[in-house]
């Protein structure tokens, strides 16, 4: 491979870890959380302060319901940032990210308070862990809610593309691989050079290429460059039309995910650059097979 071709793949990889099986065809847009009324007083007060709160609440819940400290760490990073004030284009609120129904069935009074958010979430995975019997579906079903988890496991189909991208990057682990109810996740330390204490309070650092769920904006329209059964044969496949196409492709950042094909349950794993509209879309599109590339427009939702 020259050494465009190096950096190009190189440039995946890192995009990669971050977005790998995200929503269909979307691209990650930064909606700036939404501060309410009554929230935490942590948001406003010393941030030294503020990350040794949390993380000394996140150590005393995770061990207080039997939780891996790392896994609900990374969990509570995933979700807000650690951003007491956090709320998501959906709705879900507070650093938890609980929704108001899912936050009245747990008896959360207030969802910014982060004396109360943690241990209702540390509880709450700790119930989804022995409903479900493992962290991965556990993680799902608090990301994508039950029924939709367990309709996945009873009937099969897909669940949703955020969802598979939320627990790969929390275990580190395809969602998929925990449909076997007694595998049991690999819970790294969050870095194995230091305590948790001290890399709680560094995980501003070590997940810094994360996206937080709060933050996440799904595009309707996505233009498919690659696919194929095998998520490393997409990648390469995009990496190479990525290297062919350098100049068009540059500013825009593809995802990789698994969408249905009439072919059967299994699917493929696709590559597509968001867009947000079917005109955008077809603009992006008839540019690279106007350059001598390959495409389609496909709807994601």
């Amino acid at each position: 491979m020259s050494s465009s071709g190096s950096a190009v793949a190189r440039r995946w990889l890192r995009s990669r870890k971050q977005f790998a099986i995200a929503v269909l065809g979307a691209a990650l847009a930064i909606a700036r959380p939404i501060g309410k009324a009554g929230a935490d007083p942590i948001a406003t007060g010393s941030a030294d302060r503020g990350i040794d709160r949390i993380c000394d609440l996140i150590q005393q819940e995770a061990d207080r319901n039997g939780l891996p400290r790392a896994f609900f760490a990374r969990l509570i990073w995933k979700e807000s940032r650690f951003d007491a004030n956090a709320v998501s284009p959906a709705g879900a609120e507070g650093i938890a990210q609980f929704m108001p129904g899912t936050a009245k069935l747990r008896g959360l009074a207030n969802a910014f308070a982060i004396d109360q958010a943690l241990p209702a979430s540390a509880a709450y995975l700790a119930a989804l862990r022995k409903s479900y019997g493992n962290l991965g579906l556990a993680a799902a079903a608090y990301n994508a809610g039950e029924s939709r988890v367990s309709r996945w496991l009873s009937a099969g189909g897909f669940l949703p593309i955020e969802t598979e991208d939320y627990v790969l990057d929390i275990l580190g682990e395809p969602v998929d691989t925990f449909t076997d109810r007694a595998h049991r996740a690999t819970i790294k330390s969050l870095d194995v050079k230091l305590s948790f204490a001290q890399s709680c309070r560094k995980l501003p650092v070590i997940m810094a290429t994360t996206v937080p769920m709060a933050k996440i904006n799904i595009k309707p329209w996505g233009i498919q460059v690659a696919g194929n059964f095998r998520r490393s044969a997409a990648v390469a496949h995009w990496t190479r039309v990525e290297a062919r196409f350098p100049r068009l492709l540059a500013d825009y950042e593809p995802i990789v995910s698994r969408v249905r094909t009439p072919m059967g349950r299994r699917g493929i794993y696709a590559v597509r650059i968001g867009a947000e509209s079917r005109g955008e879309a077809n603009r992006i599109c008839r540019a690279l097979h106007e350059a001598g590339g390959s495409c389609v427009v496909l709807k994601n939702r």
